[in-house]
């Protein structure tokens, strides 16, 4: 095995699948249909290309479905040493495993890196994964799995689905719950460390204004980081005085999102910081949701991680000085500092499911709200209200 992984594909975006062919073998599997397919594709590299393809209308699908097919063409070629093709069911099975426990760990984990470097070479130190899978996100990728494998199966290519036998063995599962969600003390403590970083450091105010703008946008609209990365401040709409954000989700399906007082505040806010015309959105406004420092570039998912993890570490280092000030809390204080620096985006998201059930909002309108396909997705949000819900007028509030 070489010293590190190399990207098939150097953008998430490409369309380049030179790479693809070079490092799949042409050499037909088992599975391999002798006879004519649909996609007249005499190779794997043509089949996966001609399924990518189809989705490039959807870019967050297309960016979705092409970093899980490059991870299992690496795994293919790297541990496998079969083409996708002469997989089997046993080989899928030992695939899910290596999710769960990529090894050798220093090959195949790492910090999250660019593909390549500035001179446009490969950056020797990116990594297939930033860390070992959960059995959330593995199932996740099964299904897009699975698709590509019905795909080829539905287009000739392939005899069968190496996947489909799981359908029949599928149990029944236990109702999971989450843990991973910032409780609005949490969050406070985050926008109050912003906020006195601002006072502190006025030649980077803006990136204080922005992270607590993001912080604010996550948490009162729970937009996935892939959506708060695709959309613009013309995506907010007024409907019978009524603001809303129409959000293009996973899937493309279109949701309407409430927006409330309280965030309307930091949104006029933020557009007043960084010199809009208006306080409010404009029809059709340009401007990204998540603007770059010349206010006409979107921020890409990777600087949005990066951007709050430095605001997590901010609040962390407030709960570790409330520690000192105040020892007879100060477990609590550096437990929850020790939380908010395994944070992420994605943490906002689910606070923002779970303060909606906790405030009485109908489960079917939570699912509504958050994007979801199915309802059990959603029920994972009601393990936290344990409390008398409250009359759902009352609506999401960052007020303790």
């Amino acid at each position: 095995m070489t010293q590190f992984i190399t990207p098939i594909f150097l953008s998430n975006d490409t369309t380049d699948f030179r790479h693809l062919i070079q490092i799949l073998s042409t050499t037909p599997g088992y599975n391999q249909n002798d006879n004519p397919n649909m996609l007249k594709a005499t190779n794997d590299a043509q089949a996966i290309q001609s399924f990518l393809i189809g989705y490039q209308s959807s870019p967050l699908t297309y960016q979705n479905y092409m970093k899980e097919l490059e991870r299992l063409v690496l795994w293919c070629t790297h541990i496998q040493q079969l083409t996708i093709s002469d997989l089997s069911h046993s080989d899928l099975n030992a695939y899910q495993q290596f999710l769960a426990n990529p090894q050798p760990k220093e090959i195949w984990c790492g910090n999250k890196r660019a593909k390549c470097l500035k001179t446009g070479a490969v950056n020797p130190q990116w990594r297939v994964f930033s860390s070992p899978l959960s059995p959330i996100s593995i199932k996740k990728i099964m299904s897009i799995l699975e698709c590509f494998f019905n795909y080829l199966v539905q287009t000739q290519y392939l005899k069968g689905n190496p996947l489909s036998v799981n359908k029949r063995r599928k149990k029944r599962t236990h109702a999971h719950t989450i843990e991973r969600w910032l409780e609005k003390t949490e969050i406070n403590a985050v926008l109050d460390a912003l906020e006195s970083y601002q006072s502190e450091n006025p030649e980077d105010k803006f990136a204080a204004i922005r992270a607590k703008y993001i912080v604010h946008t996550l948490f009162y609209t729970g937009l996935r980081l892939s959506e708060l990365c695709y959309h613009s401040m013309g995506h907010f709409k007024l409907i019978e005085n009524q603001w809303y954000i129409k959000v293009i989700g996973k899937g493309e399906k279109p949701r309407n999102i409430v927006i409330l007082d309280e965030y309307l505040d930091a949104l006029m806010g933020f557009r007043k910081a960084i010199g809009c015309p208006s306080a409010l959105p404009a029809f059709d406004d340009p401007l990204p949701l998540i603007p770059a420092n010349d206010l006409k570039t979107p921020i890409l998912n990777r600087r949005i991680d990066q951007i709050l993890k430095w605001a997590f570490e901010l609040g962390a280092k407030q709960f570790e000085s409330m520690s000192i000030e105040k020892p007879d809390s100060a477990l609590e204080y550096q437990h929850r500092a020790s939380k908010l620096r395994k944070a992420s985006a994605h943490w906002l998201r689910h606070s923002y499911g779970t303060y909606l059930v906790k405030s009485g909002c109908p489960i079917e309108k939570v699912k509504t709200l958050m994007g979801h396909a199915d309802i059990t997705t959603t029920m994972i949000y009601v393990h936290i209200a344990k409390e008398e819900l409250h009359d759902s007028a009352k609506g999401l509030t960052l007020q303790e």
